[in-house]
């Protein structure tokens, strides 16, 4: 696998060097957009998880391919999305509402987490794209 020239890296919203935060790392599209980064050579990848210790993704980290770094956290928490976004340049927020019964529940878990991220965001203003992934699950 090659990696970008220099000219085409200019062109990317991302280069093999720059920060990428996912949260919802250890679901079922979060494994394979991280999988999918490694393999086309990304290097600095940071995973937001709700549990301590997801074995999964720790032997991600132990593939040899740079920086991989597992942060627990809660969306719901400012000062974890603050945490979680420093030096990101890219962000992919996978991370959804799970199975909650009730609208408020489901609000909380969905739209305040993402509330809480982007304002993370802006506050740190480095950031070059933000991609926010859905299901039509968490509105059932």
């Amino acid at each position: 696998m090659s990696l970008p020239t220099e000219r085409a890296r200019s062109e990317t919203l991302a280069g093999p060097d720059d920060l990428i935060l996912i949260t919802g790392a250890t679901g079922f599209i979060g494994r394979k957009v991280v999988e999918n980064l490694q393999h086309r050579g990304f290097r600095r990848i940071r995973c937001l998880t709700r549990s301590r210790i997801d074995s999964s993704l720790t032997a991600n980290s132990a593939n040899g391919r740079g920086e991989f770094e597992v942060m627990h956290g809660n969306l719901l928490s400012r000062e974890d999305c603050a945490r979680a976004v420093q030096g990101a340049a890219v962000v992919y927020h996978l991370a959804a509402a799970r199975g909650e019964k009730s609208f408020s529940e489901a609000y909380m878990n969905s739209v305040v987490t993402t509330r809480n991220l982007l304002d993370a965001l802006v506050h740190g203003a480095c950031f070059r794209r933000f991609v926010n992934v859905s299901s039509f699950t968490v509105y059932t």
